[in-house]
């Protein structure tokens, strides 16, 4: 088993220390380093035992095998290329940077990378055991043909107001930070639609100036079926817990709760070994908060409580060092994910018209510019 050690170039993103807990579970894994001109950086490698560096002393270590980042998304894209310029493979948090445009040159460098090095963008809601495993039965005929699925993801009450949600060299909001989540899992279940409808909204009776949209709703339309998508900046419940995807097939159904983990199936008839009827699993009526503290709720350095999705996430980027194992959230992905975001919003400055969502593997003139 190779031995891994990792470093850290970005503190200040939630997901930071999430990440450092779940790698440090793995045998062979060691989290040795991490750089920042925050000045909170002191504090989080003391909390989290390791060294405090400049970007050059993350860089250069020939020790370091691998790379976190964890920077202002507009940051995301330049220390990612260094990473893999230095021989390093990369997480890079989501959404993976600030704009389409970052995206397009992250997976220019993925393409263009040293072989063996990977390149994971830090998607893990799609890494849920009820969203993979109702991905299996759609993908296994369980509930016939997928005609129409629901999908509702939201932002915690307040968030909105935060700098993560605004800063400004994103092409977007709550929408574009939080929102990237189910649009995502929906990308990772049916792929990338052909066009989007939307609507993306600010609400003067829900907030002032000072915050970016306040909900949102899009059709994201492909060939055979469509996907309606709610969501909203100003959820009273925990994180996620309000996240779920509904999905409607000729013979049967499926819902999907996110937090707590939760499976619903419904078929007309026996099949595949479900009973006719509602079937249900849910991993716990009583799932930690994904936030630790009332205190830490909106802070850049938050413990997570809840984090069984980035141990799955963090088994798989390691996983695919070691062995060359499929990225478990690829770079096109949440490219695609960037571009159907960017449709949203230019589908609201038409208001609601269709936009088209362009599909696949970037092209050629992507790699040329």
């Amino acid at each position: 088993m190779k031995p891994i050690a990792v470093g850290l170039l970005g503190i200040t993103h939630p997901h930071a220390s999430a990440r450092v807990r779940a790698l440090r579970e793995i045998e062979g894994v060691e989290v040795v380093a991490a750089a920042d001109d925050d000045p909170r950086l002191n504090y989080f490698t003391a909390k989290y035992d390791m060294e405090a560096r400049d970007i050059d002393g993350v860089l250069q270590d020939d020790r370091i095998d691998a790379v976190m980042v964890h920077s202002k998304s507009k940051d995301m894209v330049s220390h990612a290329l260094r990473a893999l310029d230095a021989g390093k493979s990369v997480v890079v948090e989501k959404p993976g940077g600030g704009t389409v445009d970052d995206l397009l040159q992250l997976a220019k460098a993925e393409i263009q990378a040293a072989p063996g090095l990977v390149v994971q963008v830090g998607y893990n809601v799609r890494l849920a055991q009820s969203v993979t495993r109702a991905k299996e039965l759609i993908d296994d005929g369980t509930i016939g043909n997928v005609v129409s699925v629901s999908a509702r993801g939201a932002a915690l009450a307040g968030e909105h107001l935060t700098a993560h949600l605004n800063q400004p060299a994103d092409m977007g909001g709550a929408l574009w930070i939080i929102g990237c989540h189910m649009i995502d899992t929906l990308v990772s279940m049916f792929g990338v639609p052909e066009t989007v409808n939307a609507r993306v909204r600010k609400s003067a009776k829900l907030s002032d100036e000072s915050s970016r949209e306040d909900s949102a709703a899009a059709l994201l339309n492909y060939p055979d079926m469509s996907a309606a998508f709610s969501f909203d900046s100003h959820d009273r419940l925990e994180w996620f817990e309000s996240s779920r995807i509904s999905v409607y097939g000729t013979t049967g159904m499926i819902e999907i709760g996110i937090l707590p983990q939760k499976l619903r199936v419904y078929v007309e008839r026996e099949r595949a070994g479900w009973p006719a009827g509602w079937t249900e699993w849910t991993q716990s009526y009583f799932t930690p908060p994904f936030a630790r503290t009332e205190e830490n709720k909106f802070s850049e350095l938050p413990e997570l409580e809840n984090i069984s999705n980035f141990r799955t996430e963090m088994r798989g980027w390691v996983n695919s060092i070691r062995t060359g194992a499929p990225v478990v959230a690829p770079v096109l992905d949440a490219l695609a994910v960037a571009r159907i975001i960017d449709a949203s919003y230019r589908s609201e400055k038409e208001r609601g018209a269709s936009v088209q969502v362009v599909q696949g593997v970037i092209l050629e003139a992507d790699l040329a510019s």
